[in-house]
């Protein structure tokens, strides 16, 4: 089983730990914080009613996800609802519940969320994240309260489609929801590619997929990171990306350092300033087991 994404702003050194136990302390109140100890994470900090819900005996997930899964999905503090492959919810953090009611429960359709006129490009956008494993923006009226408009941030995970639904006026960042929400999966992380084709930084998520200290990640060729067998195609992928400027998506063998490669979704978005490409945006799918 992989070990869990770490966000960045939840990594701390152990020395650091000592040094600003009052910061870290109060980042921990509100979710885990990762002890790293020579590069890895070997301890977490975190607080007691964290600690009470994950050691607690969990009844099953909703609508069949793991217990674990639903026990941190109910950690976020986003609106953030998981859906199946046919869009149909599987599970939703309790903001989701408390904002959404009965049309975030189990069984009800995303496109339920939405006015009708909006239905329609709700579900084409979910299809594309599906299909492309990048993730979608978007900003549409909201069935409940009419009038009321929602971002909605709609992306792949292995189980199918997770949404995340935000106020306008939300100052936070949608990559803050997205690497919390990445944190529940294990096995989704993004990274920064720049136009030599290489690792921008390594993010904790993508450094746990690969079974590699992140520090060692940065810097590194993007294509060094798969199977011999598979960097030539993922090369080849990456200057279609920078000459056509086009979204795409490839299947490459990921080596996890823990056995035998495992196959992974990859999907590829150019990044822009102004009329020039000055990089790639990488979303990796590793399905589960």
């Amino acid at each position: 089983m992989s070990k869990p994404a770490m966000p960045p702003h939840q990594v701390a050194t152990a020395s650091d730990l000592v040094r600003r136990f009052g910061y870290w302390q109060g980042r921990a109140a509100h979710a885990p914080v990762y002890i790293l100890h020579r590069g890895r994470a070997r301890l977490v900090l975190t607080s007691v009613e964290i600690m009470d819900a994950l050691c607690a005996t969990h009844p099953a997930g909703q609508s069949g996800l793991s217990p674990d899964l639903a026990a941190v999905l109910d950690r976020i503090d986003d609106r953030v609802l998981l859906a199946d492959t046919g869009q149909r919810i599987v599970g939703a953090s309790i903001a989701a519940r408390n904002a959404f009611g009965a049309l975030a429960e189990p069984g009800a359709t995303l496109a339920g969320l939405v006015t009708e006129s909006a239905r329609s490009r709700l579900a084409i956008s979910a299809e594309r994240a599906l299909r492309t494993a990048a993730p979608v923006a978007l900003d549409l009226p909201m069935r409940l309260n009419s009038g009321h408009r929602l971002n909605l941030l709609i992306d792949a995970w292995p189980g199918g489609l997770m949404l995340i639904a935000r106020d306008p006026a939300d100052p936070r960042a949608d990559a803050d929801a997205l690497a919390a929400a990445i944190t529940a999966t294990g096995n989704v992380a993004a990274a920064r590619i720049d136009t030599r084709g290489h690792l921008e930084s390594a993010s904790p998520a993508l450094a746990s997929l690969c079974g590699q200290p992140a520090e060692a990640l940065a810097g590194t060729a993007f294509a060094a990171l798969f199977a011999p067998a598979s960097q030539q195609a993922v090369r080849d992928t990456l200057d279609r990306v920078f000459t056509s400027a086009a979204r795409l998506q490839i299947t490459a063998m990921l080596p996890s350092g823990q056995g035998a490669a495992r196959r992974a979704r990859i999907g590829l978005a150019p990044r822009r300033a102004g009329a020039a490409i000055n990089g790639i945006t990488a979303l990796l799918v590793v399905p589960p087991g």
